[in-house]
C-alpha cells in the first residue's frame, strides 16, 4: 500500500494542473470569440452603414430592412461623426466615460 500513495498523488497533481490548463484554455477560447464576433460585428455594419466612411452603400431597401438590427452600429457611427474633429471626445469615448 505504501507504493500506491505516492503514484495517487502524482496522478492527482497531474489532474489538477491538467484541469487548470482546460479552464485557462477555455476561457482564452472564449475570449477570442467573443473578440472575433465584435470584429464580425464591425465588419457587417461598416457594410451596411459604409456611405458614412465612403464605402459604396446597398440598395436602400436592404439598408432599411436592416436598421433595426443595426441601431447600436448607427449610434456609434453617429456619434464618430459628431466627434471627428474633437480629439478629446475620442479619447474619452475610448474609455466610455459617458
Amino acid at each position: 500500500m505504501n507504493k500506491k500513495q505516492p503514484l495517487k498523488k502524482l496522478l492527482d497533481a497531474i489532474k489538477h494542473n491538467w484541469a487548470l490548463y482546460d479552464k485557462a484554455t477555455r476561457n482564452t477560447a472564449v475570449e477570442a470569440i467573443e473578440f472575433e464576433l465584435g470584429e464580425m460585428e464591425n465588419i457587417f455594419g461598416l457594410l451596411v452603414l459604409g456611405s458614412f466612411v465612403g464605402l459604396p452603400a446597398p440598395p436602400m431597401q436592404i439598408t432599411l430592412d436592416l436598421l433595426p438590427e443595426m441601431e447600436k452600429h448607427f449610434t456609434l457611427m453617429l456619434n464618430k461623426v459628431d466627434m471627428a474633429n474633437e480629439p478629446i471626445s475620442n479619447l474619452l469615448s475610448t474609455f466610455d466615460v459617458m
